[in-house]
């Protein structure tokens, strides 16, 4: 049975679900034929999570009528939002390795809710803040990957998750892996990932309903293997470390952590740079290459 590729995107705005879908599955088939000249089986599908609907009135559109991804994306023009928290731009380019590295040890110094890792939380990434403070939201943006799961369950899925997708992802699959039959995620990508900061464990365990922050353990629906891929310049996952942050599932499943170049032109958390990257070429081929 071929598998099926489910993918859910990041934090912010996005072009509607069509175009998104679209330019990440062509980011994806570049770096497979950029790193193993390989290509996607046709009988493999490729569905996205799509979940920016349910907080901005209008997704974003192309500046130009562009017809490929790669090498970069054409320019994006921001809409309107619908009752937005306050986002701040990530600062992903402008952080040198010495910056993130520093940042990353005074966040592993905070304990678990201290008084400075919350503001950091809510100043750095306010989405992911968001959706740990307003339940609606959280099932709302939840309910797409949900119902994709679901519906799929009974072929093995490879899940590509990006950023504040990470994050849902993440809490979506330990619901899902209390049910009877569960879904089987034999290879789950996380990219830009900020599941390994203080500030994000802190919240998991009462969502997830594991007993506690000291125990988190991948979801036990992932059977095969969790790859999570990130960027040193990338400031979202400060802490590019999940192996050492997460116990072993049932399953023996542990993260495996990838260091890549994100190549997207001036943004080390794009998530085409991330997939166009060899990570996929690397360890999704054996299932989803001709």
């Amino acid at each position: 049975m071929y598998p099926i590729i489910i993918a859910i995107h990041g934090r912010g705005n996005k072009l509607p679900t069509t175009t998104l879908s679209q330019q990440w599955q062509q980011a994806l088939k570049h770096g497979l034929q950029r790193y193993n000249q390989s290509q996607l089986h046709p009988q493999i599908d490729f569905k996205m999570a799509y979940y920016a609907d349910h907080y901005y009135q209008q997704p974003l559109v192309l500046s130009a009528n562009p017809t490929t991804v790669t090498p970069q994306i054409h320019a994006i023009k921001h809409l309107s939002v619908s009752n937005p928290p306050h986002h701040n731009n990530l600062l992903t380019t402008s952080t040198s390795h010495w910056t993130a590295n520093v940042a990353e040890w005074i966040e592993d110094k905070l304990s678990m809710f201290s008084f400075i890792s919350k503001p950091f939380l809510k100043s750095l990434l306010p989405d992911i803040h968001h959706y740990f403070h307003d339940s609606s939201y959280q099932k709302a943006v939840e309910q797409p990957l949900i119902k994709l799961l679901n519906q799929y369950k009974h072929r093995p899925i490879i899940l590509l998750s990006h950023s504040m997708g990470t994050v849902i992802a993440y809490n979506v699959l330990h619901q899902l892996s209390r049910q009877t039959t569960p879904p089987q995620i034999c290879t789950w990508f996380t990219f830009g990932s900020p599941l390994g900061l203080t500030s994000v464990k802190g919240f998991l365990p009462q969502i997830t309903q594991q007993p506690s922050v000291k125990k988190l353990a991948p979801p036990d629906c992932v059977t095969e293997q969790w790859i999570n891929v990130s960027d040193k310049r990338d400031i979202v996952c400060i802490d590019h470390d999940l192996s050492d942050d997460y116990l072993a599932n049932r399953h023996q499943i542990k993260p495996q952590d990838c260091y890549v170049t994100n190549e997207y032109p001036g943004n080390a958390h794009k998530s085409y740079g991330y997939l166009w990257s060899h990570v996929i070429a690397k360890y999704g081929i054996p299932k989803v290459t001709i």
